[in-house]
């Protein structure tokens, strides 16, 4: 393949893994005014991102590569095979419910990411690129029609499209991507990040998700905090202008708070906005956080029900009805599959520990970013909710995951020991 058609399929694909377009098998893009969508179930009603069909072409495209993909494909069989002893053995019977088998096929989807993660080189930079350009046309529109739709939130709707899920899921993958471009770009860039850099703070601050919000935060002051400890001239000027950054970010957030505690909205949000944030101004702990604790109660007591439950996991998830998820994406996994099928996953995270642990020494300051990222998204964020088994947020997770298991095996073998 010629580096410049490689280098094309490598931007197309990461425009599309990061996108936010979503597709309904019964009616094409998903353009809705409802500010929450329950598909219920049904297949045909239930938005799919772009990244789907991105997966399935990119891995076509890439096949050449596939015994780069060995870990990746070990993977997926190994998961695959703990899913498969779990829909046997979790009853004593043949019968397996649907809604199960269903739901093993939800977990497995956003798997394909790992594999094309995997597939691809990108030594140029296409990715970062790719991602930065993303949010540099998208976020500010969508900021801006918040504010003509009236709130200072994120909206869903953006006239000619509709981001499924924007509050739960996708503020994170895009500080994510932002600091991807960042740390890849940043010295050829400098002066789009910088505007960037404002703009997905004001991106964040209005996703009110702490988990977006403090990704963005720790990954600016880290990044910025190393690249002003490296300058060997005006140390105190660029320490000057670091304070004054952080004091107008205090600004920023103080406003907006204030802005949407006195205004309405017409989609009534504000007030699950200022309610987020007043909680921890009065030093309690949010009720969405409070009622995760009693999901995380709830599902761990079915795991440990009897020594099979343990095992090989339940007969059939929780009624809809009942719970949707543990907002965990362990706990959801294991209440369902059982200890047996969450093994693998336990593997390949020792694994990728094993091989950044052996190149310690030689990875460069980009790939232990993604490293941190990674960490994030598999420790952090889906402890928190089922971002690994959503295909837009797992899709794009796994692909990252797989590109830091591409970069470390790629290490020269003389660095290995180093």
């Amino acid at each position: 393949m010629e580096p410049r058609t490689s280098k094309l399929i490598v931007a197309l694909l990461a425009v599309a893994l990061l996108f936010p377009l979503f597709f309904q098998l019964s009616g094409g893009i998903y353009n809705s005014l409802k500010f929450v969508t329950d598909s219920g179930g049904v297949l045909g009603t239930l938005p799919l991102p772009l990244s789907i069909g991105a997966c399935v072409l990119g891995v076509f495209a890439l096949r050449r590569n596939f015994r780069q993909a060995v870990p990746a494909a070990v993977f997926i069989a190994a998961f695959a095979a703990g899913m498969l002893l779990s829909l046997v053995f979790a009853t004593q019977g043949l019968h397996i419910e649907k809604r199960k088998l269903l739901l093993a096929a939800q977990f497995l989807l956003p798997t394909m990411g790992l594999v094309l993660g995997q597939l691809v080189r990108d030594e140029d930079n296409v990715i970062a690129r790719a991602f930065m350009w993303v949010l540099i046309l998208l976020v500010p529109f969508q900021l801006v029609a918040g504010w003509l739709q009236n709130t200072l939130t994120l909206t869903h709707y953006l006239y000619f499209f509709s981001i499924y899920q924007h509050f739960q899921f996708v503020p994170v993958i895009f500080v994510v991507a932002f600091g991807f471009a960042m740390v890849h770009l940043w010295d050829q860039n400098k002066a789009l990040l910088r505007c960037l850099t404002a703009v997905m703070g004001v991106y964040a601050i209005a996703s009110a998700s702490f988990l977006a919000i403090g990704f963005y935060v720790g990954s600016v002051l880290v990044f910025f905090a190393r690249k002003m400890m490296r300058l060997k001239t005006e140390r105190l000027g660029s320490f000057v202008a670091f304070g004054l950054s952080i004091v107008a970010g205090v600004l920023v957030v103080g406003m907006y708070y204030g802005i949407a505690k006195t205004n309405t909205s017409i989609v009534d949000d504000n007030g699950q906005y200022v309610g987020k944030f007043q909680t921890l101004v009065e030093g309690k702990i949010p009720v969405n956080i409070r009622d995760r604790f009693g999901d995380w109660a709830l599902f761990l007591n079915g795991i440990t029900e009897n020594t099979r439950t343990v095992v090989f996991g339940h007969v059939e998830p929780f009624s809809r009805e009942v719970k949707t998820s543990a907002h965990n994406w362990y706990l959801d996994f294991t209440y369902s599959f059982g200890l047996i099928s969450l093994l693998p996953m336990l593997g390949l995270i020792a694994f990728t520990a094993h091989l950044v642990w052996r190149r310690r020494i030689s990875i460069p300051d980009r790939t232990w970013w993604l490293v941190a990222m990674v960490a994030f998204l598999v420790l952090v964020d889906s402890n928190f909710k089922v971002t690994l088994r959503q295909p837009y947020p797992g899709i794009f997770a796994y692909f990252l995951w797989g590109l830091l298991l591409s970069r470390l095996q790629a290490a020269p073998a003389a660095r290995l020991d180093a």
